[in-house]
């Protein structure tokens, strides 16, 4: 008979935690996201801007995770940094003179109001003269005179001569004086920088480098101190500030009007891909054409001037063909020249002609 109250036991019950249940601390350190941006660069006739590569980038802070917790994330903040751009806009030639009969060179500008330099007048020389004839005329031997040659012209010399205005125990006169000497001073590497000057509303240029500076000290103490400066020019063609571009489509023409009284030598540049390029200046009748493959994304330039044709600064002159005048001869005359582009294959960017109008 059973007694109230009284039962059997009941075994013990032991609890085992669940698997993944556990307590466990996670820390996730800081990390960050990054995009990367490649360098990008465009090229205009007057400008080239150069973007550099640069990245953005988010930055997150550590987070500490336990169980049956509320995880609650700081403030953070995501940045992005983006790198200066540079934009270098080349100062062109004549860009610094105002006015007529104004000079312009190495920075420096001499003649007009209110200007430390002043040009003393009727001292301009060799600028609008014909530079000595270099005869290409052969004796007849046992007759008068000479057979007919073609003509040359030799290097131009240009002087002029400048007075720094201002009293010569002055600040300002040192500083004009010490630029003056330094503005025509020697280059050590022989190089030719473009001397420009703007007479009766005409500007044109002409690369020189120094050939002479007197600047006698007798008239220190004055306001007006002379200066005689002198240039030498290799090449006495004087060129227009302003330089044309003129794009020949393949398989058509186009006209390049060279406004000066002599011949221009153009900068060809012919864009891949294309096969076998010929460029003909129709109204002189001379072919330049070059048996290559330009390929895709590759430019080749042909400076007429110096005579050479180059793709990412490689000769490719043993490309020219034998059916070719060279380089150098092929030219712009004076006034319009029509001419045409083709090729054997490709070509559809064209040919740009980029010229100046050359005057003696």
């Amino acid at each position: 008979m059973a007694r109230l109250g009284r039962g059997r036991p009941q075994p013990p019950i032991y609890a085992h935690p669940r698997l993944g249940q556990k307590h466990a601390r996670q820390s996730l350190p800081a990390w960050q996201t990054g995009a990367e941006w490649p360098v990008l660069r465009i090229d205009i006739p007057d400008v080239r801007l150069l973007l550099p590569a640069w990245q953005t980038a988010a930055e997150w802070p550590p987070l500490d995770l336990r169980r049956h917790a509320y995880p609650h994330p700081v403030v953070w903040e995501t940045e992005s940094e983006w790198p200066d751009l540079q934009v270098s806009v080349p100062v062109r030639p004549g860009d610094l003179i105002t006015g007529d009969f104004q000079i312009e060179w190495a920075g420096l500008v001499f003649g007009g109001p209110g200007n430390v330099y002043q040009i003393i007048n009727g001292t301009l020389e060799g600028w609008d003269d014909m530079p000595e004839l270099i005869s290409g005329n052969a004796p007849r031997g046992a007759r008068h005179g000479s057979w007919p040659g073609r003509d040359w012209l030799n290097e131009r010399v240009v002087s002029v001569t400048v007075a720094i205005s201002g009293p010569t125990d002055s600040e300002a006169f040192t500083l004009a004086s010490r630029n003056l000497r330094r503005a025509m001073g020697i280059s050590a590497s022989g190089t030719e920088s473009f001397l420009t000057i703007r007479t009766a509303g005409e500007t044109l240029m002409v690369e020189a480098k120094p050939d002479g500076r007197i600047m006698p000290t007798q008239h220190y103490g004055q306001y007006f101190t002379p200066v005689q400066l002198r240039w030498r020019c290799s090449d006495p063609t004087r060129l227009d500030v302003r330089q044309q571009s003129v794009l020949v489509p393949v398989g058509g023409q186009r006209t390049c009007d060279n406004e000066g009284d002599m011949e221009a030598c153009p900068l060809l540049r012919i864009r891949g891909p294309v096969e076998n390029p010929v460029i003909t200046n129709v109204t002189l009748g001379r072919v330049l054409r070059f048996d290559i493959t330009v390929g895709d994304g590759d430019r080749l330039d042909i400076d007429t001037k110096r005579g050479t044709a180059v793709i990412g600064g490689q000769s490719k002159m043993d490309s020219l063909s034998t059916q070719s005048v060279p380089p150098e001869e092929w030219i712009l005359a004076a006034g319009p020249n029509v001419v045409s582009f083709a090729a054997d294959s490709g070509g559809t960017a064209g040919c740009e002609i980029l010229f100046r109008s050359s005057y003696t």
